[in-house]
């Protein structure tokens, strides 16, 4: 045993405050036990607090073990997650007195850890979505998992359970492999040691004094049990994967793990829920195998697409590997088992560095807010604070240079492997590619994934983003008492089972009637006074209808409200209503103030502006009044199996200086759809801002009409406006027909805007900037020569033409978008308002009133992107400033190597 030894400056032991945080084994007890108390306290409340509101086991299991910190510190400082894993922790104790027993051959299989992980964990994750993500599956997964751990610690000796059945056991020996630390001894000092005190130390039997002779830290899981017990373990910084670059003892589950892991994370990830987001989902060959599937097997909860998206991303990575490494055993003349296992080492990079990318935009975006708020909730407080960035923030987008860094460190690795293969140089060149096929592949995926969203956009109505789900109002159909036989709310026509636990009713005139909320409820009986009778409200413990002035209202917590800003929900236990504002906050009152506060909701509230006659009317596709009305504006719905999707719009008019919402639709209203089929529409029954909701069943274009006809001064004001829009769902058996897709009008509007299609269009067309779009104006379905014609961009660029005699007229779609450089979007929309107008002198009635002029007025809404010369340069930016960074750090090794001067003995002869 040595008592004191000279350290060198990269020895971390040497740094007072790092020594102190790896090497005091008070410390580290201390930082031990605090981690099984909230390993063990986060599995409690997971079965204490069932439902989805419980984030606290969430923050715990997968903000912060996992993905969080054991990511970010697997390439980094390697294996400290192990040194205080609370399974190892225990588990060292109860080998201590356990049976000391020897594993079976059979069980010594590092294969079982790897098995467990890939289709135990990630297998069941794609097949049912979720279902580890609960509360209660997380506490049940890590139960079993624990109480599995302590058996086999309890049976076995040399903590066997670490290096064959746990299911991160192999993966973290594996992706320690790139960290800048290495655990080893000062030889001066183990060359003359006789007790060997750190090899007794250790629990699981290994050997520090042989790490450095051996190039492999092996099994060691960092405990720093062995530092406690010797001077001479040393804690080094070294060069990232620096043992990689050296021969080592290969463990052929090493390089499964870097296969299996990439094919179960980042590659099934890109191909269900990154290519599984576009809108040519359903022509993967992982979604038409399980749509096949579909028509013999009754698959019942199972995920089809998940399920073969993650055979098929195994099978591709699988084959990758295998067939590129066979090409290369054969150019090089060697047997292929060494080279599959020699070179595989180099694959490491490519997924930890990728979910560490992910790891810490996820952290930005939404883990710190849910962490943080997860652990108040945890520990008895309430707290809401905001997400350090946004989803889209462009700083966060250097967090995707990581997939680079990690392509171009497993090409060194690669580089540096195959060096140390004995064959001809000429045949190391030529393999080299097919040895690096499977990190080709990984980078393939990655910018296939970027090409197939870039070109075909994400699919509406799809998965939607992550953080989506269910709201806390809604429940089924059937959990819902309904009052009446409609599923309407009477006020606003919500639906109720959406918004069930904010219900209400009330009768009138001995009849039922139900509300969405208490907010619809106020306005019936206290603003339009009906003589409404035996209020009830829904019990959100029991679902049940109860007595609205015996109820316990929570008013003002973090679940969402319903139509209104302040949320409202009734108990008719005040114990639930305690337990409720003490998890979610707000404050328990009764009936009579609840609806007090409900009334504020109509405290100055303005009447919306009327529209004239001369005021211009357009479409559009975002609700303006959007914040007033707390996010109830809709825009693309359905998307999902068996439902026909459905558009939203909004009719607005300018008076030339504001954009206002119309409070109730005066005009006439037609949709023209794919079929070419006219019917009329209704307006919605949504209170202030009014919309227009139409269905697509099928593909093609869509067009909404807007038909408005007034007499004023004399003059008959006929003006119309239009949205187009085309949906398409990307069937295979989808055909462009021409005709129909053609630019179309009806014979109900007298004037009226086409866009001339071009003849290479497809259903993937859009419009660029750059880009010239050729229009046709008609009067009574006929061109007509001289008409003015307005296009108005969102930031107050216009121009003005006349039409010909053909009635064609066609603007040059101008560069519109000048972000600053760091915040460019290349999927940014810019709206375009078209505008034609035409009067004529002519005399006639409309109803009863007189005019002697008609103006015609006809809009027509499109929108362009930025065309690629706009930010192509971005890139050509990125990759000059990458190769340029290369070839500097290329140049300045070589000039360092260069001026490194071999050591020449001098021998001087005294004689002479």
């Amino acid at each position: 045993m040595v008592d004191f030894i000279k350290r060198d400056k990269n020895d971390i032991y040497s740094k007072p405050i790092l020594g102190f945080l790896f090497k005091n084994q008070k410390f580290l007890l201390t930082l031990k036990m605090a981690v099984l108390a909230l390993f063990l306290y986060a599995i409690y409340f997971g079965f204490t607090h069932t439902g989805k509101d419980n984030i606290f086991t969430w923050a715990v299991f997968w903000g912060i073990f996992w993905s969080l910190f054991m990511v970010v510190t697997l390439p980094t400082l390697g294996r400290i997650f192990c040194g205080i894993c609370p399974h190892g922790f225990v588990g060292k104790y109860i080998t201590k007195y356990g049976l000391k027993k020897t594993m079976p051959k059979w069980m010594q299989n590092r294969y079982i850890g790897v098995f467990l992980l890939v289709i135990g964990w990630w297998g069941i994750y794609y097949m049912f979505p979720g279902v580890y993500r609960t509360a209660l599956g997380t506490a049940i997964l890590f139960t079993v998992m624990t109480l599995l751990a302590f058996v086999v610690y309890f049976i076995y000796k040399d903590m066997s359970y670490c290096k064959y059945i746990c299911p991160i056991g192999t993966l973290t020996r594996a992706y320690s492999k790139l960290s800048f630390t290495w655990l080893g001894t000062y030889k001066s000092a183990c060359d003359e040691c006789k007790t060997f005190d750190c090899a007794t130390a250790c629990p699981h039997n290994l050997k520090p004094f042989t790490f450095d002779k051996r190039n492999s830290m092996t099994d060691c899981t960092l405990c720093m049990d062995c530092s406690s017990a010797c001077e001479s373990v040393s804690f080094k910084v070294k060069k990232p994967s620096f043992s990689l670059f050296s021969m080592f003892q290969i463990l052929k589950a090493e390089v499964w793990v870097f296969i299996f892991i990439l094919a179960s994370i980042p590659i099934t990830m890109s191909f269900h829920h990154g290519i599984g987001r576009s809108a040519v989902a359903g022509d993967m060959i992982w979604s038409k195998t399980a749509e096949f599937f579909k028509g013999y097997i009754s698959f019942g909860s199972v995920d089809p697409i998940g399920l073969f998206a993650f055979l098929y991303a195994m099978l591709f990575t699988v084959l990758s590997a295998l067939i590129g490494m066979f090409i290369a055993s054969k150019i090089l003349k060697k047997d292929f088992t060494k080279i599959f296992y020699d070179l595989g080492y180099s694959y490491a990079p490519l997924f930890i560095l990728g979910s560490i990318a992910h790891s810490l935009e996820t952290f930005f975006t939404r883990g710190y807010q849910r962490i943080v708020e997860g652990f108040a909730q945890g520990f008895g407080f309430s707290v809401e604070i905001a997400s350090l960035a946004k989803r889209g923030d462009s700083w966060l987008h250097m967090f995707g240079l990581l997939k680079w860094v990690a392509v171009v460190w497993a090409l060194i690795i690669l580089y540096k492997r195959m060096k140390l293969l004995d064959t001809e140089k000429m045949r190391k060149i030529l393999a080299f590619p097919f040895a690096a096929s499977l990190i080709i592949f990984f980078l393939s995926v990655n910018m296939y994934r970027s090409h197939i969203l870039d070109t075909y956009g994400r699919a509406s109505g799809g998965h939607g983003s992550h953080g989506g789900g269910k709201l806390f109002q809604s429940v089924p159909k059937d959990k819902a008492t309904l009052l009446h036989s409609n599923n309407s709310c009477v006020a606003c026509g919500m639906n109720l089972p959406k918004f069930y636990k904010t219900n209400h009713a009330g009768n009138l005139n001995e009849k039922s009637r139900q509300y969405c909320s208490i907010h619809c409820l106020t306005e019936e009986k206290n603003l339009k006074k009906m003589p409404l009778s035996d209020i009830k409200v829904v019990d959100v413990t029991s679902l049940k209808f109860i007595d609205a002035k015996s109820a316990f209202y929570v008013v003002g917590s973090k679940k969402k409200a319903t139509m209104s800003r302040v949320s409202k929900y009734a108990f008719a236990n005040k114990g639930d209503a305690y337990k409720f504002s003490k998890q979610f906050g707000g404050k328990i009152v009764n009936f009579e103030e609840a609806t007090k506060i409900a009334m504020r909701d109509f405290a100055g509230k303005k009447e919306l502006k009327k529209h004239s006659a001369t005021d211009i009317i357009y479409f559009s596709d975002k609700n303006p009044m959007a914040k007033k009305s707390h996010g109830r504006g809709g825009h693309m719905h359905g998307g999902s199996r068996g439902r026909v999707p459905s558009k939203k719009v909004w009719p607005l008019f300018s008076d030339g200086t504001n954009t206002n919402c119309i409070s109730d639709i005066d005009a006439d209203l037609y949709l023209l759809d794919a079929n070419l089929n006219t019917t009329e529409l209704k307006q919605s029954r949504d209170r202030g801002c009014k919309s227009v909701s139409f269905k697509m069943p099928a593909n093609g274009y869509y067009n909404v009409f807007y038909s408005d006809k007034q007499v004023k001064n004399n003059t008959f004001y006929n003006a119309t406006s239009k949205y187009e829009y085309m949906r398409f769902n990307h069937d295979r058996n989808a055909v462009y027909d021409k005709k129909k897709m053609s630019a179309q009008t009806i014979k109900e509007v007298p004037f009226d805007i086409l866009r001339i299609r071009e003849n290479d269009e497809t259903f993937f067309h859009r419009l660029y900037s750059g880009n010239t779009i050729k229009l046709k104006v008609l009067l009574d379905s006929k061109p007509i020569d001289g008409a003015s014609l307005t296009l108005s961009t969102k930031t107050g660029w216009s121009k003005t033409v006349k039409t010909d005699k053909n009635g064609m007229a066609s603007f040059v779609l101008i560069k519109d978008y000048f972000p600053e450089w760091d915040k460019f979007d290349r999927r940014h929309k810019n709206k375009i308002l078209l505008t034609a107008n035409y009067t004529k002198e002519s005399e006639g009635e409309y109803f009863t009133d007189k005019y002697n002029k008609v103006k015609y007025r006809a809009t027509y809404t499109s929108l362009y992107y930025p065309a690629t010369s706009e930010y192509t340069s971005y890139a050509y930016g990125l990759v000059f400033a990458t190769v340029t960074a290369i070839l500097s750090g290329f140049i300045i090794y070589w000039f360092r190597k260069r001026r490194q001067k071999p050591f020449k003995e001098v021998s001087f002869n005294e004689k002479n």
